[in-house]
């Protein structure tokens, strides 16, 4: 019986989120060390949609806000560069599906995860202030001091 589920787990047929995730990481890290910019930049997107929404779903535990961050850190380091006109600008969408579960979060270790990870991103964005002088990235950053004021009193240990 436990080899039927260690075989469930691997399986590529798996509908799992979190399989799903992290095969889209395997295959962007491999594409990205072959070179292959466009196929990794893509494949990156795929991870990070399913890591907004595994954030995003009612079964989100404290991992959760850890995998928005890795994903995120993977396309902040191997992807172009953001600019301030991009479209899909994924440090906003992080950093906003974050705030609303530290805003509206049910679980209070959550709200910590999602607090901390919500940080790293902000972490990330001064990166691009830096090295671009980014707009979006200050307000994110500014946004982020003002949530993390108000919210870390209430999540203290």
């Amino acid at each position: 019986m436990v080899a039927k589920k260690l075989a469930l787990v691997s399986s590529s047929n798996s509908k799992s989120l979190v399989i799903k995730y992290n095969q889209l990481l395997e295959c962007a890290e491999k594409a990205y060390s072959f070179g292959l910019q466009d196929k990794a930049s893509n494949t990156y997107k795929q991870a990070f949609d399913v890591s907004i929404e595994l954030l995003r779903s009612p079964t989100a535990n404290k991992l959760s806000p850890k995998r928005v961050v890795e994903i995120s850190s993977y396309r902040f380091h191997n992807c172009p560069m953001l600019e301030d006109s991009d479209e899909e600008f994924y440090l906003e969408t992080a950093a906003n599906a974050l705030e609303e579960l530290v805003r509206n979060g049910n679980n209070t270790e959550l709200r910590k995860a999602a607090l901390q990870a919500y940080k790293a991103i902000a972490c990330l964005a001064c990166e691009l202030v830096r090295f671009n002088q980014s707009i979006r990235c200050q307000v994110l950053i500014d946004h982020y001091v003002q949530i993390e004021h108000y919210h870390s009193k209430y999540l203290a240990n």
